[in-house]
């Protein structure tokens, strides 16, 4: 996450994320679900900017017409959170540049949500503390707090208990593929458990073969088990993820609850021509990017 301020008007980067390892251990008493995941900022990144005024007003640019401004939006339920905790009553007008796709299990929303706490703190002047600011992102999604990470997470509990993890010597590469279609995050951890063979998977061999910093280990230890629902949910599973074949690609997993899927690359040229070729097999309306990890 990237800030930068121009007189009275700041901005900040908001960047998705990928899943390289994700697995459901079950559903707590809270209604959430306990998760083990690893997740890593990449190089696409939605833009916020912020100007202090009277009261929070959102407006929202691309994305489609179906992203709402007024309460029901993620950005908006952070600031008042944020506002109650600090008992402060100032405002804000946000601008929100959407190019993270929706229902793609990228963390859009929640990455904005973390930017907007973070603009507001700093340009509120308010008195909380990072513990503090962890814990009303937490309340707001479970999967807000990694961003206040420009690396590589460990998350665990429902996903609001995040570890930094080791930094690799060379960036990942990878390229996206998000077709129009979305899925129910909800719907998907439902069928998860329903589908689940109680055999869990740990995370300890994943994140041997991270600290290894070799891509091609890391890449044969991705992991993630929402990609069984969304498989029984989504008619176009297996055909998305088939326009990856052939690409020599390391690994090609759905991230998150999915639609989106991305396929670990050898390197930057050779992410530029999995998206050539991606685009000569898509449909029109897929998104495909190229992108590079964080930092």
């Amino acid at each position: 996450m990237f800030t930068v301020k121009h007189r009275e008007i700041w901005t900040v980067f908001a960047p998705a994320k990928l899943n390289l390892f994700f697995e459901v251990l079950g559903k707590r008493p809270d209604g959430f679900h306990e998760i083990v995941s690893v997740a890593v900022p990449v190089r696409l990144f939605d833009t916020l900017t912020f100007r202090e005024s009277d009261t929070i007003r959102l407006t929202v640019h691309g994305g489609g017409t179906d992203i709402p401004t007024d309460e029901r939006n993620i950005v908006v339920k952070a600031l008042r959170k944020i506002q109650d905790a600090a008992g402060y009553s100032g405002g804000a007008a946000i601008r929100l540049f959407k190019r993270i796709p929706s229902q793609a299990g990228l963390g859009g929303g929640s990455s904005d949500a973390a930017a907007a706490l973070q603009l507001a703190r700093r340009a509120w002047k308010l008195k909380i503390t990072d513990d503090e600011l962890c814990r009303i992102a937490a309340d707001v999604g479970s999967d807000c707090p990694l961003f206040f990470y420009n690396t590589a997470t460990s998350g665990t509990g429902r996903g609001e208990i995040i570890q930094p993890l080791k930094l690799l010597n060379r960036q990942l590469h990878f390229v996206i593929v998000k077709p129009p279609e979305g899925l129910s995050t909800a719907e998907v951890y439902k069928n998860c458990m329903l589908l689940h063979g109680g055999q869990f998977r740990s995370a300890e061999k994943f994140l041997t073969e991270w600290n290894s910093g070799n891509v091609e280990r890391i890449g044969n230890a991705l992991f993630n088990r929402l990609e069984v629902p969304a498989r029984h949910l989504w008619h176009r599973f297996d055909e998305v993820r088939a326009m990856f074949d052939g690409l020599d690609c390391l690994a090609v997993q759905m991230s998150g609850s999915g639609t989106a899927f991305f396929g670990l690359c050898r390197s930057k040229r050779h992410a530029r021509f999995v998206v050539k070729e991606l685009r000569r097999r898509s449909k029109s309306k897929d998104f495909i990017a190229a992108v590079e990890s964080v930092p």
